[in-house]
């Protein structure tokens, strides 16, 4: 984190964030992804997951699956969007943390990640699992320096025999 101090907030986010939250989820996961991935992939994705009304159908939280979107607010502008819910009784998953793209660096995933952790805690979780794409060494990194482990490599979601994109399970405990 820079010398700066971080004044953003995170809180769940309402029905008047979707755009918003697409458009950072869009916007990130292109950056983040645009020289691991093919683009057919890509776009596959950002269309299944990050349009906006899907997005809107995903801000109210569904519990336990979901716990809606939560997103990181500064100065009343929004500039990272995450989610996560359980998967079965005590077994969490964190579904995604994006950043626009300027903001990463700043503590913001922290932020969020600690918002989404409180929420599987509290809904009786004691582990938290996620998938990141095998080669994404700066997400691998962030998640190895907050607890989780690597576990498994998979196929990832939306993968398709002729692309062969592996995602790696990491998981962590939580206290």
């Amino acid at each position: 984190m820079s010398g700066s101090s971080l004044t953003a907030v995170a809180r769940p986010a309402t029905s008047a964030d979707a755009t918003r939250i697409a458009e950072i989820c869009t916007s990130a996961y292109e950056f983040a992804y645009r020289e691991l991935l093919p683009a057919g992939y890509i776009a596959r994705t950002l269309s299944t997951y990050f349009g906006e009304a899907r997005v809107a159908r995903q801000v109210p939280p569904a519990p336990p699956k979901w716990f809606g979107y939560q997103v990181a607010e500064e100065d009343g502008r929004l500039c990272g969007a995450a989610g996560g819910g359980l998967t079965r009784p005590g077994v969490g998953e964190l579904h995604l943390i994006y950043l626009e793209p300027a903001e990463r660096g700043r503590g913001l995933g922290t932020l969020l990640l600690d918002r989404v952790l409180d929420q599987i805690r509290a809904a009786g979780g004691t582990e938290v699992w996620l998938s990141l794409f095998l080669g994404d060494a700066a997400g691998i990194g962030f998640y190895r320096a907050r607890g989780f482990h690597p576990v498994e490599t998979v196929q990832a979601d939306l993968s398709r025999e002729d692309d062969h994109i592996r995602s790696l399970r990491m998981r962590r405990t939580l206290n």
